[in-house]
């Protein structure tokens, strides 16, 4: 079906009253600026069209809703006064029952009412036909205070910034939407085998994969929007893709609903605790990371968890909640826990949907010689990380891996930053073993290294390592005499070079 329109606004007037005299309002603004973007990223100058003349004493027009059937979508404004206003809530049920009569009111898991949520308000208070749209939010919450800022220009750079983020964000899927619609269009309108499926307004897409994008926290909020960005432009599929429900039993069965279809989760944690929905004592966040670990369990769902490097819980709850995790008692099922920058992470989600999508192809067969499976046997590479300053010192522990038959990797210290990080990652993906050599480099260089440890499943390595060791070396000093590790063996040659010891490690 072709459309007149392409969106319609709908606002309460009060909400485009300017907090500065000389400057547009919000939603006047609003509209130039996602009339601008979207022309950017169509190709085309959309058609959006509002009612400028609205005023607050305006009783319902008919008018307006008569032309709804000729509109592709619609944008809520959600404010308190939205909420509150009989025009604008009869407008989203209007326009509902509109799409009901042509195409549908959801196309390809999309709602054709997108929620701009300018100021918070309660979900049970907005319009009943779109309570489980997910919504754009533009505002933040101050975590220590609770007070709301809405994102715009008059509140400062940061939160400009942040307008001007979500507004892509939107555009985007406003694009992604109505690029939808002509495809949808242009099959309608072609003839031939294919015309039977397009009148009921249905193409094949290409097969995605689903990830869940667990929610989270307001402190990793941003963390999430900007994987969130990065999935999308990739054309993954992405689940929750309605609002979830804050009634616990309600809550928990549309989680266990979307991990089921879902191929991958992806869980953030921060410093919060997150929402906790009526009915239980826990918290959003730790629900879906339940049912997640369940669902792994049962039927092997992968996950990735991820944690901020400097992350320090200010809730008593979450720091528990961590400590669970970390400890791997329980909810770690299945998952890799991963500890680092947030680009990292991005780099492991990468590598993790690049696994997913080989796992479809069939393994090449390759036929060996006894010889050569012999070889395999005996070859082990083993990666030994050190720092610059100690290159020198590392030669009598790599004396004694070569003695023993073993092909030993040093890391690389010239070249782009990029690459010296690749190049890392890949000797963390195939070798056989890694020893840390502790020597001249500082105890935070150390735990840099040390955590390694846990995100390297997640950097897209299959197996577990055969050998996973820490070697102190000369200097001596208190930080390496108290230093012990569950994760890894620790090797004292700090005296001299055990070399027993390293021959009964070297034997697994």
């Amino acid at each position: 079906m072709q459309f007149q329109k392409d969106i319609f606004i709908s606002y309460a007037h009060i909400d485009d009253e300017s907090l500065i005299a000389s400057q547009k309002g919000w939603i006047s603004e609003f509209h130039r600026a996602l009339e601008i973007r979207l022309a950017q990223l169509l190709g085309r100058r959309p058609v959006i069209w509002r009612d400028p003349s609205l005023q607050g004493n305006h009783i319902f027009d008919q008018q307006i809703v008569s032309q709804f059937s000729q509109v592709a979508l619609m944008i809520s404004i959600l404010t308190p006064r939205y909420v509150k206003s009989e025009w604008c809530v009869r407008e989203a049920n209007e326009f509902y029952e509109a799409c009901e009569k042509n195409l549908g009111f959801s196309l390809q898991n999309r709602a054709r009412i997108f929620k701009v949520i300018k100021t918070p308000v309660r979900a049970d208070l907005h319009p009943e036909k779109i309570q489980n749209v997910l919504g754009y939010e533009f505002y933040s919450t101050d975590p220590s205070s609770g007070r709301v800022k809405e994102f715009g220009q008059v509140f400062g750079q940061q939160s400009e910034i942040a307008y001007w983020e979500k507004l892509d964000d939107l555009a985007n899927d406003i694009c992604s939407f109505l690029e939808g619609i002509e495809s949808i269009n242009s099959v309608t309108s072609s003839a031939g085998a294919n015309a039977a499926d397009a009148s009921a307004g249905t193409v094949t897409p290409k097969q995605r994969k689903k990830i869940y994008l667990a929610e989270s926290s307001y402190d990793t909020l941003e963390f999430r929007d900007s994987i969130k960005r990065e999935l999308q432009d990739l054309d993954y599929s992405l689940l929750p893709n309605k609002q979830l429900p804050l009634v616990a039993p309600v809550l928990n069965a549309e989680i266990t609903h979307f991990m089921q279809e879902a191929d991958l989760s992806i869980h953030l944690l921060g410093s919060g605790y997150g929402v906790v929905p009526e009915g239980t004592q826990k918290s959003i966040v730790e629900i879906q990371n339940e049912i997640a670990s369940a669902q792994s369990a049962a039927k092997g769902l992968p996950r990735l968890i991820w944690m901020p490097e400097s992350n320090m819980p200010t809730d008593d709850r979450q720091q528990t909640f961590v400590d669970k995790l970390a400890s791997g008692k329980e909810g770690i099922a299945g998952a890799d826990l991963i500890v680092g920058s947030l680009e990292d992470f991005k780099s492991i989600i990468s590598d993790k949907l690049k696994r997913l999508e080989e796992e479809k192809k069939p393994e090449p067969v390759t036929l060996l010689s006894n010889a050569a499976v012999a070889s395999e046997k005996k070859a082990k590479l083993i990666y030994l990380i050190c720092d610059m300053q100690d290159m020198d010192l590392i030669k009598p522990l790599e004396d004694v891996l070569y003695d023993n038959g073993h092909e030993v990797v040093i890391p690389i210290f010239d070249g782009e930053e990029s690459q010296i990080r690749e190049d890392h990652i890949e000797n963390l993906k195939i070798c056989d073993a890694v020893i840390i050599f502790y020597g001249n480099a500082n105890e935070l260089w150390l735990r840099s290294k040390m955590r390694d440890f846990l995100k390297i499943s997640g950097y897209g390595r299959e197996k577990p390592l055969d050998i996973k060791a820490v070697y102190i070396s000369q200097p001596d000093n208190a930080s390496k005499q108290r230093f012990r590790s569950v994760e890894a063996e620790v090797i004292n040659a700090i005296n001299e070079v055990p070399i027993n010891k390293l021959n009964t490690l070297l034997s697994k």
